[in-house]
């Protein structure tokens, strides 16, 4: 018998990472949960209305927004839901403490699989969802991201052109692409770092749209230390976005800021460069994490914070979201991501290479 104790971080580099799976439909049982959120995009209830088309009597826990947004689609939720059990549970984005352990108190009652749809899920949200599931005695076990691609992603290129070419002949101008203003940083006790406090902090954060968010960070944390994930999106045709927002937040300006660049739907490849970045300074520094990069990389934010319990997740919460039609419109392909195979008893103990398998839906 060969018995080893791992630490988190190495039960977790071992640990086989499922890939996302391309899926024309999602087939569940009248035991399933279905957690989505009823946002504003067209992709937002693609997986519902497919779930709901092979079996209407199935469990739905819809998460609603606070402060409310009228283009939201709870209405429409309720209508596409008639024969299922909707549970509403609020989700008040200035101030989502504890809100994993509402969730947990509702799906206490579970006895089938947890479907977790992201596409229209605040990138915090689905941190705190993922941490609250992962972190169960039973973790990933049965759980499932759905998650949906939008046809046209905005702003075009002549369009952020535009703005920046605005932006440099009026400095003063800010240029909003998704949201305006930061509400505050939100820093969450369930989110916290059991860490004892370091000399440096390092600050870990995805560049993005939104500008303001950086900034923000960096004048709340005041890391000593700068790590940020650019994303690389899948489509190259959008490739001139990484350069967009490279520019717009001014990241080879920064000073000793180091810099990767990871998938913005592959996970596995966001999760491998967290894990990286953890043990390469984590016995020495102090981890902040900041997960305002693409949906997929949220994920991949809360897989490694439900097994990394040292590292402080922290989030720039907008004060307000520009209109509606300037997010994404239609909808793409569907995706499913397993997570079976980061489920206990892997954690801790292992003898020998013990694996767990894949249950397939």
């Amino acid at each position: 018998m060969n018995l080893k104790i791992e630490t988190p971080d190495e039960v977790l580099v071992r640990l086989r990472k499922p890939s996302l799976e391309p899926v024309n439909e999602f087939r569940l049982q009248q035991d399933d949960w279905l957690i989505l959120c009823g946002g504003f995009e067209d992709r937002a209830l693609a997986v519902l209305r497919d779930a709901i088309s092979h079996q209407s009597r199935l469990n739905v826990l819809l998460v609603r927004y606070q402060p409310a947004v009228h283009e939201n689609k709870n209405d429409a939720v309720a209508d596409i839901c008639r024969g299922a059990n909707v549970v509403g549970i609020d989700y008040d984005r200035q101030n989502p403490q504890g809100f994993g352990i509402r969730l947990m108190e509702i799906l206490s009652t579970c006895r089938g699989r947890v479907f977790v749809d992201v596409s229209a899920m605040s990138r915090l949200l689905i941190v705190q969802i993922l941490v609250a599931l992962g972190t169960r005695q039973q973790g990933f076990f049965d759980c499932t991201v759905a998650y949906t691609e939008a046809c046209e992603y905005p702003p075009s290129e002549s369009h952020a052109n535009a703005e920046l070419a605005r932006s440099a002949a009026d400095p003063t101008l800010s240029i909003l692409f998704l949201s305006s203003g930061v509400f505050e940083i939100t820093i969450l006790p369930e989110l916290g770092s059991i860490a004892p406090a370091a000399a440096q902090t390092r600050l870990i954060a995805f560049p993005s749209l939104d500008a303001h968010h950086l900034t923000a960070l960096q004048n709340e944390i005041q890391p000593s230390r700068l790590s940020l994930i650019e994303g690389i999106p899948p489509n190259f045709a959008n490739r001139w976005r990484r350069e967009l927002i490279a520019e717009i937040n001014g990241i080879h300006r920064i000073r000793d800021a180091e810099l990767c660049a990871t998938s913005t739907l592959d996970y596995r490849e966001t999760l491998e460069n967290l894990l990286r970045l953890y043990q390469k300074y984590s016995l020495n520094e102090r981890l902040v994490v900041s997960p305002t990069g693409s949906k997929m990389q949220s994920v991949a934010v809360g897989i490694f914070r439900s097994f990394i319990s040292d590292v402080q997740v922290v989030y720039p919460t907008p004060q307000g979201f520009c209109s509606p039609d300037k997010y994404t419109h239609g909808i793409g392909q569907s995706y499913a991501l397993h997570l079976d195979l980061l489920s206990p008893p892997a954690r801790g103990a292992v003898e020998g290479d013990q694996q767990l398998s894949a249950t397939a839906s």
